[in-house]
């Protein structure tokens, strides 16, 4: 079947791309300034719904799984799983984290190290403790949940209705009468392209110089804006590559490579370095983490103004509320074949293992270096920046440069997998009609992995790790607000045709 752009929605797209990447280049100065302030308003008046939305959504996914709906199927009864556990897992992992894991995962302690939550004493045995185990939340089970969701609202119309498109809207066919090409429909599709691109755009943002300063620290040059642009350069070449050969050949192979490159990177890591602390500091992360979820998950700090829930906590679930629509198209593609409680267990279960593997081991071993005094990680992160700390902890390891080589080997195929994924489901969504087993036309997505690249060179350009927090946070809000409609569309849809439980 020919396919047909959705030329309005890809129109509209290149335009408000235009619209968010030519003012950054313009005046980075005033740019900064006004999406600082974008950023303190949200956080402050919208920073609680983040919070509520996160709190609500896992009891859901669980009473889902384990329901009367936990059965239904994703395609027809004879359909088998396209792909076996260990490419889905890796697949779905790769496309929802991307290089920022390895960005934040070795260095986010020294943040909560420095400025604790709950009113703890700063560079503290009670503020250590908190720096090892909060990482863990914030990449845990709650924030696949915001994954999930999407998820199966888009799954469920897609393969039990039939509804020839992958989109976004589709998730909220109920409430839309089943006119997804109606103006709220193409607006849906619209608010997720920007807020794909944005969320996209600032993950880049964050990798890309940590990138490019393992390079230069390689090869012995100073890491800058250029050495910078010629990342991302190779990163969109990669993926671009990939997305042209489509899943099976590109997107399948990377994941998988990908996984045991960290595998190994991990093992390496673990007993190359303290080994016995690791184990340590990881057992007791999970158990704050697990005594204190409840109050983690809920926590809006309503009584002091430490600005540690909109500078963080909110920041994370805007990101993946700005991703979670793309990861659950992406999800729902390459789910064919599965249960709703399949997807569930497995998306909850691999991706918080996944990414809390990455914060044991990354994140003890970076904290071991500033508790034994072998390395001042805080004062180098303050001093000279995120990427310049991150790569001078892997430098006290053996065969440091072995090391180093692979972190950014591994970190660049991240960068390639997710905006693989994220080309894919940007081509899906400007595509007219995509039936089931079809994927859109590969010079579609190979477009849109080039023009993925714009944002994050515009994000560098300004700098600062603050600014991609803000471009995420600022472009998932009125996602958070679908995500509500969403949500009561996908249940609305399961009591009509199942019957309420």
């Amino acid at each position: 079947m020919k396919q047909r752009i959705d030329k309005t929605g890809f129109v509209a797209t290149i335009a408000v791309m235009l619209l968010m990447t030519v003012p950054l280049m313009i005046a980075p100065e005033l740019s900064s300034t006004v999406m600082q302030r974008a950023y303190e308003y949200i956080g402050s008046n919208f920073g609680f719904l983040y919070v509520f939305l996160a709190s609500t959504i896992l009891p859901l996914l669980i009473w889902l799984a384990f329901g009367k709906y936990g059965s239904i199927k994703f395609g027809d009864a004879t359909d088998k799983p396209e792909y076996n556990n260990f490419a889905w897992s890796g697949m779905l992992f790769c496309a929802g984290v991307g290089a920022g894991l390895l960005y934040w995962a070795t260095i986010e302690w020294a943040f909560y190290y420095q400025t604790p939550p709950f009113g703890v004493e700063p560079m503290s045995t009670e503020a250590a403790k908190w720096a090892s185990s909060y990482g863990l939340f914030h990449w845990g089970i709650s924030a696949w949940a915001f994954y999930c969701l999407p998820t199966l609202a888009i799954a469920y119309p897609y393969y039990v209705k039939k509804i020839p498109m992958l989109k976004f809207s589709i998730s909220c066919h109920h409430v839309l009468g089943g006119k997804e090409n109606s103006l709220a429909g193409r607006f849906i599709d619209f608010l997720f392209r920007i807020a794909l691109i944005g969320g996209a755009g600032s993950s880049l943002g964050f990798s890309t110089p940590l990138i490019a300063e393992g390079i230069a620290r390689l090869i012995g040059i100073e890491s800058n804006f250029t050495l910078e642009v010629l990342v991302v350069c190779t990163c969109v070449a990669i993926f671009a590559t990939s997305v042209y050969f489509g899943l099976e050949k590109g997107m399948k192979r990377l994941s998988s490579a990908n996984v045991w490159l960290s595998f190994s990177l991990l093992a390496f890591l673990l007993f190359a370095g303290p080994t016995v602390f690791i184990f340590k500091a990881s057992i007791s992360g999970l158990g704050t983490v697990l005594q204190n979820f409840i109050q983690m998950n809920t926590w809006a700090d309503p009584f002091t103004e430490s600005n540690f829930v909109e500078n963080w906590t909110v920041f994370y679930w805007a990101w993946w509320v700005a991703f979670g629509p793309f990861v659950g198209i992406f999800v729902t593609r390459i789910s064919k074949g599965r249960t709703m409680k399949e997807v569930i267990v497995g998306m909850l279960t691999f991706g918080t293992i996944g990414g809390s593997l990455f914060y044991m081991i990354f994140g003890n071993f970076s904290l071991y270096q500033q508790l034994s005094g072998n390395l001042d990680v805080i004062t180098l992160m303050n001093e000279s920046g995120i990427p310049e700390a991150i790569i001078t902890v892997f430098e006290q390891l053996p065969l440091s440069n072995i090391v180093i080589g692979l972190f950014c080997i591994v970190c660049i195929i991240f960068v390639a997998t997710t905006y693989d994924a994220a080309s894919y489901v940007l081509a899906s969504s400007a595509t007219a009609e995509l039936p089931v087993g079809e994927d859109p036309h590969r010079l579609h997505r190979t477009f849109w992995a080039l023009t993925l690249a714009l944002l994050p060179i515009c994000l560098m350009y300004v700098g600062g790790y603050k600014i991609a927090q803000t471009a995420v946070l600022v472009v998932s809000l009125p996602i958070l607000f679908v995500y509500m409609i969403m949500t009561y569309s996908f249940l609305s849809s399961l009591k009509k045709d199942y019957g309420a439980t």
